[in-house]
């Protein structure tokens, strides 16, 4: 290293290339030992694992499946968050083709008949209801289902009660088909009940 009259201190060029190694091989250490451990998960001398920064690695499935980040299709995986004392329900959920609408309906049974109303609901359609006797007298109420083609008995009893006056319920449909409620009149006289229901279903009718 030189030094000029005015007091400057000028490197040579074999220092300088010098200089210039040994930056580049720092360099070159970082990207090996902590960047590429940290960003692309690739740990070719150890180094990375023994510092903990592979764990700061995620790929984007990854960051797609933990909890509360939504993927590109929509829905949320991986999660496993549940409210406290509680033991976490299987989570159902789809975009739903079908439009959203609500019905009213009144329903006389005769006295000792039965009568059901129906709807068609595609798998992993949602419906949601409500109904009460309009003077509180009592029935046998089914809210049941069977798939499109079904066979003899081939339905499936999803809730049941016995002298009710009133009940209500949700669905998510487990197959396409026919959802809906069965009620037997205990009495001698006409009952008349009060059906409401909302949810992604093509249409309801009496059966």
């Amino acid at each position: 290293m030189s030094q000029p009259s005015n007091g400057a201190v000028v490197a040579s060029k074999k220092e300088l290339l010098r200089g210039a190694l040994v930056a580049i091989g720092v360099a070159g250490l970082l990207l090996v030992t902590a960047v590429l451990p940290a960003e692309y998960g690739i740990d070719p001398t150890g180094a990375g694992k023994a510092l903990g920064l592979t764990q700061l690695h995620q790929p984007a499935s990854a960051l797609a499946a933990a909890p509360g980040m939504p993927d590109l299709q929509g829905t949320t995986k991986g999660s496993t968050v549940s409210a406290k004392g509680e033991v976490r329900q299987m989570t159902i959920a789809s975009a739903q083709d079908a439009a959203y609408r609500t019905d009213v309906m009144e329903i006389v049974l005769p006295p000792k008949k039965g009568l059901e109303v129906k709807t068609h609901l595609a798998k992993g359609a949602t419906l949601i209801y409500s109904w009460k006797t309009k003077n509180g007298e009592l029935v046998n109420h089914e809210f049941h289902g069977e798939p499109v083609d079904a066979g003899k008995d081939e339905f499936e009893s999803f809730i049941v009660g016995k002298g009710v006056s009133e009940s209500r319920g949700s669905l998510i449909a487990p197959f396409t088909g026919v959802h809906g409620w069965y009620w037997k009149n205990l009495s001698a006289a006409p009952v008349t009940i009060v059906l409401n229901a909302s949810g992604f279903y093509s249409d309801i009718f009496r059966k």
